[in-house]
């Protein structure tokens, strides 16, 4: 019991520390407060301290639930570690460059239809922003603007930065050269779209391996006294001997 009252705690002070709108909303949706919704404010992400020591604490619970010992203890390294981690995503789940990195071959598409009806550069930027409800969307009708208020092409696009600058760099090119701009740009969202797909299988099995990571510690300590330890004992017993 005491063990198990020592892991509610450790729990409890996890939530504690928790970011806060993820809890309330969670709360909120578990409860049915009524009430306004309030405006929603921007929160920066957890530093790594903050993961941290919510990690130790989810991996300090884990232990302290199994009783301790070396199980226990491997088992709550494990779990810190994995907790860590799914910190360290979920703070990284709202970037804005991943946001942009999303929603640019969506761009591109768009905009190579809009160029192969006749459409100007800063008519078919104005007209795909508001198609795109992420950060991207405002970008384009600004740098839209740019170009029906008569700015050049490399001064509509300063200032854009990653991943962006990609598409700006490829609409620059094509206006001074004075090639065609459909094609480049359908070849830039398939680039796209099979760079985040290989991005995509390579954190798919990284994930695979992060999950088989506990039950590795778990059988650690099994190998170690079963297979590695007698080993070890029957070679020094020979040399001793």
């Amino acid at each position: 019991m005491t063990g198990v009252a020592a892991g509610a705690a450790l729990l409890a002070g996890a939530l504690l520390l928790w970011p806060a709108p993820t809890v309330r909303g969670r709360v909120r949706a578990l409860t049915g407060a009524a009430g306004p919704p309030r405006a929603r404010r921007s929160a920066a992400p957890p530093g790594p301290a903050r993961r941290w020591a919510e990690a130790v604490t989810a991996g300090a619970a884990v232990a302290a639930l199994l009783g301790g010992g070396t199980v226990g203890v491997l088992t709550g390294v494990g779990g810190a570690v994995l907790v860590e981690r799914l910190l360290r995503r979920s703070a990284g789940a709202g970037d804005p460059g991943r946001e942009l990195a999303e929603e640019l071959p969506v761009a591109c598409d768009l905009l190579a239809v809009c160029l192969a009806a006749g459409r100007p550069v800063g008519e078919s930027l104005v007209a795909v922003a508001p198609v795109l409800t992420g950060p991207l969307g405002p970008l384009l009708r600004e740098v839209g603007e740019l170009y029906r208020l008569g700015s050049a092409p490399q001064r509509a696009w300063a200032g854009v930065g990653a991943p962006v600058d990609v598409l700006a760099r490829t609409l620059v090119r094509s206006g001074e050269s004075g090639s065609s701009v459909v094609p480049a740009l359908q070849r830039l969202a398939a680039d796209l779209r099979t760079g985040r797909r290989a991005a995509t299988e390579a954190a798919v099995r990284r994930a695979g391996v992060w999950v088989l990571a506990p039950l590795g510690l778990c059988f650690l300590p099994a190998f170690l006294c079963l297979g590695v330890v007698p080993l070890v004992l029957g070679i020094a017993a020979d040399v001793f001997r």
